[in-house]
């Protein structure tokens, strides 16, 4: 059974439960409050061959700001719970280092959550609150016919990023092994430039290191408070991408009842990516298309604000009629299906 079919089997016995977004919004004495939870499960999100317990959890807890920042709103307390098969005291530190970062980066307040045993390997699980104006919760169901379709950021590192990791751990070096732990969520120029020296087998080994970073231990990053509160709203719909662009424009579409024109010369696809992984044309856009845990945002926003984003914003297409349904097109107008590429859970 595929996840998203397990997700419709829950919207149908719970009509009411409003699933469909990045967080529930709920009522509260100062406005609405938004809550959301992930989890991680080892050999499924993460693998510690390459990847540390500390960042397994700052990406963790990433995710969780991430769907906060997605609604439009501010991350404010996290409760966290961990299943712990047999592990080590450096174990408990390594979980514990990972939350004291992230909640540093993020201004967030770990208020309390559990432990329990696990036959397996580690599983953590992260719940967030966080609070947003009232009234000014942004879904993903409301983008309207001809609304701009912009990402805040590049696809593909993560994605690129594993792929170097799984390449590494084949020929495994020294220095590589010992350059991994140091990367963070807040790693230092030093680090990352330990990083490169690591990697210098790869093309490119500066961005490959970008990549690696961007995979390990995203960093989400919410819209200019210009956007979220103007008035009128701007931005008309959003999701963060999590499982890929060409899942999470489909899930954002689907929510709004509309289709999409996607221009693939705009997408925001670093060009080291294609080098990195012997990759070109139709099939460097399916790669950047599949990589999901970018946590970058994906939005449609108001046309006449479009022309007004500003740097680090990349209008990719247009939303049109759901008819027309999702397509990619190339440099000569030529229309193509958007290919069903991303990341979904099968149980």
């Amino acid at each position: 059974m595929k996840e998203l079919e397990v997700i419709d089997r829950l919207r149908a016995a719970f009509p009411d439960c409003g699933i469909g977004d990045d967080a529930a919004v709920l009522p509260s004495p100062h406005g609405e409050m938004l809550f959301a939870a992930d989890a991680a499960v080892e050999g499924v999100h993460f693998d510690r061959r390459f990847c540390t317990l500390s960042q397994a959890v700052q990406k963790l807890v990433t995710s969780n700001v991430s769907d906060i920042f997605a609604m439009g709103g501010s991350p404010g307390s996290i409760v966290f719970t961990a299943g712990l098969p047999g592990c080590a005291s450096t174990d408990i530190e390594g979980i514990i280092d990972g939350l004291r970062r992230a909640c540093a980066q993020y201004g967030v307040k770990l208020v309390g959550g559990d432990t329990v045993s696990s036959p397996g390997g580690f599983c953590f699980n992260v719940a967030i609150v966080g609070e947003v104006r009232p009234g000014r919760a942004i879904l993903r169901s409301g983008a309207r016919e001809g609304d701009a379709i912009v990402l805040f950021g590049e696809i593909g590192l993560s994605r690129a990023g594993l792929s170097v990791l799984t390449r590494s751990i084949e020929e495994p070096a020294r220095d590589l092994e010992s350059a991994l732990p140091l990367i963070t969520i807040a790693s230092s120029p030093a680090e990352l430039e330990r990083l490169a020296g690591a990697l210098g087998r790869f093309p490119l080994p500066h961005d490959a290191a970008r990549c690696v970073r961007r995979h390990l231990v995203p960093l989400a990053v919410p819209l200019d408070a210009s956007l979220l509160d103007a008035e009128p709203a701007r931005v008309t719909a959003m999701i963060d991408i999590s499982d890929g662009l060409g899942k999470d424009l489909r899930t954002l579409c689907a929510e709004s009842g509309v289709g999409a024109a996607i221009h693939e010369e705009a997408l925001p696809i670093p060009l080291a990516i294609g080098e990195l992984c012997g990759l070109e044309g139709e099939a460097l856009v399916g790669f950047a298309l599949a990589s999901g845990e970018e946590y970058v945002m994906l939005a449609a926003v108001s046309p006449e604000a479009a022309s007004r984003l500003g740097t680090g914003a990349a209008v990719i297409g247009t939303t049109v009629h759901v008819a027309e349904g999702i397509v990619l097109m190339n440099k000569k107008g030529r229309k193509r299906p958007m290919p069903s590429l991303g990341y979904e859970h099968s149980f």
